[in-house]
């Protein structure tokens, strides 16, 4: 047979991408058929109740502390409008995944606090909030009593005193207004509505589409997102729809277009079906223009706060009750949303929580293990090797840096590309270019390790020691080339006959 290691190498490449094709689950969301289209492009809020516009009133800070029920100590940014007259509105703030001290939301906080309604932004509560484990009913407790203490504030109406939750904090609101029905009002804002794991693999597929990059990365997304998670993670399934069903209050729900992270119309559809089984129809539903994730837009060349967006939230809160049901409840700019959020499928054992990391971890162990005595095998004390693998130390050091450096490509390919969706910028250059190189470094990984294939054969007989360290390099090296072929970075027949 001529080149039979080339061949043997087409064969392994072949079969590593059948691997990576029916190893773990598929990803191809549904088309998201519910659409929302707003009555009006204005997204002001109606009735005819007169309200003060924000930038009215000077804003009086203080920084102050409130202990929990728990102990802890948060420190939490009052802002007072100065010379208001009587008792006003108030806002508690709850934080995203992105934020947690009491400096958040200036912005937003400040320019409530200018058009008369005091607001209150606490530290989060880090007792009960770790990356691994949120318990999101002792999360809202803490920020119930956050609430209970700007209900006692001189100047606030404590029958006026409302949530605002942004992000993951819109989780948390509809906890603390179920439990507690002097809530007075509800705001969410860019609100995820659905289970996280949910929410999470759609922003993933619609950053990746945006750009442009192959249709098998697309295929990690439920890899990636749909198994279990070492460590716990159990939060990423938290569904906030009984919450939100036992919600009195009125609600206002705010998203910006530019928000490419939320399910923002099936979100907004959940919230209002939601509200709809208490027989709560006192919702308003505002999409802004280009807006991102915090209501901001970019306005000479920085990032702020929506103009619309403040002016529309004091005045709903000013307004209350009238602009709870005001016309129009729906208004703003066109949303857009392709793809249904839904749970992605459940990869198989192998590749799921920590049997997915023992693997990693095995290949990578045995594969150093081989790396390092190929290194000894080229050491020579008096003409004769430290260890004798009778040829194969430099195809098996060679092997293992290919492999290694194939998964480290693959990695920083993961990595740019998330930095690059994050930023909302986009580089043909690293998208495509770089899955290339990501494949080429494959291919050679792939080689080199047939190629060492190879040299064991002609090495024959190994025993003992010699023989003990082939077979266990060769494993460990299959292993990270069947982990790596997992994530579709090897080409697949199936996918180009489909």
């Amino acid at each position: 047979m001529r080149h039979p290691r080339l061949i043997v190498t087409t064969i392994v490449i072949l079969i590593l991408g059948m691997w990576g094709t029916i190893a773990g689950p598929g990803w191809s969301p549904d088309p998201y058929l519910n659409q929302i289209i707003p009555a009006t492009s204005d997204t002001s809020i109606g009735s005819s109740v007169q309200t003060t516009p924000p930038h009215t009133y000077d804003v009086k800070k203080e920084v102050v502390s409130i202990e929990t029920a728990s102990g802890e100590v948060l420190n939490a940014t009052l802002r007072t409008p100065v010379g208001r007259d009587g008792d006003g509105p108030a806002v508690v703030f709850m934080h995203g995944t992105g934020t947690y001290l009491h400096t958040a939301f200036s912005q937003h906080a400040t320019l409530l606090a200018s058009s008369g309604i005091t607001t209150l932004v606490g530290d989060k509560p880090l007792d009960r909030y770790s990356t691994t484990a949120r318990d999101y009913a002792d999360l809202a407790d803490a920020y119930r009593e956050q609430w209970q203490w700007l209900t006692q504030v001189e100047g606030v109406n404590p029958n006026q005193v409302g949530v605002y939750g942004e992000s993951e904090g819109a989780f948390v609101a509809p906890i603390v207004a179920a439990a507690e029905p002097d809530v007075a009002f509800v705001v969410l804002v860019s609100s995820p509505v659905l289970p996280i794991r949910h929410q999470g693999a759609l922003a993933a597929d619609t950053y990746l589409r945006q750009l442009g990059v192959p249709e098998q990365l697309l295929q990690a997304i439920p890899r990636l997102i749909g198994g279990e998670l070492p460590g716990g993670f159990d939060y990423i399934d938290f569904d906030v729809s009984p919450y939100q069903q036992q919600m009195n209050q009125p609600v206002l729900i705010m998203y910006g277009t530019g928000d490419y992270s939320m399910p923002v119309i099936q979100g907004a559809n959940q919230i209002i079906d939601d509200l709809a089984v208490n027989g709560n129809t006192n919702y308003t539903l505002r999409y802004y223009k280009d807006a991102d994730h915090g209501l901001k837009v970019l306005e000479r060349g920085s990032r702020t706060l929506s103009s619309d967006a403040g002016r529309d939230l004091s005045r709903w809160i000013l307004g209350l009750p009238a602009t709870a049901s005001a016309d129009p409840h729906i208004a703003g700019a066109q949303p857009v949303q392709n793809f249904t959020a839904e749970r992605p499928g459940t990869p198989r054992w192998y590749a799921s929580g920590t049997a997915a990391v023992a693997i990693l971890v095995l290949g990578l162990v045995l594969t150093l293990g081989g790396f390092l005595s190929g290194l000894i095998g080229q050491i020579t004390v008096r003409k004769a090797p430290l260890l004798d693998l009778k040829g194969t130390a430099r195809p098996l050091v060679a092997a293992g840096v290919s492999v290694v450096a194939a998964w480290a490509a693959f990695l920083w390919y993961l990595i740019s590309i998330a930095e690059l969706a994050l930023s909302y910028q986009r580089d043909a250059l690293i998208v495509r270019g770089g899955w290339f190189a990501c494949q080429i470094i494959a291919l050679i990984a792939a080689g080199m390790v047939v190629r060492l294939g190879f040299a064991w054969w002609r090495a024959r007989p190994l025993t003992g020691f010699p023989h003990v360290v082939l077979v266990t390099s060769i494993i460990g090296l299959t292993t990270l080339l069947a982990a790596l072929a997992y994530w579709n970075v090897y080409p697949s027949l199936l996918t180009a006959l489909t």
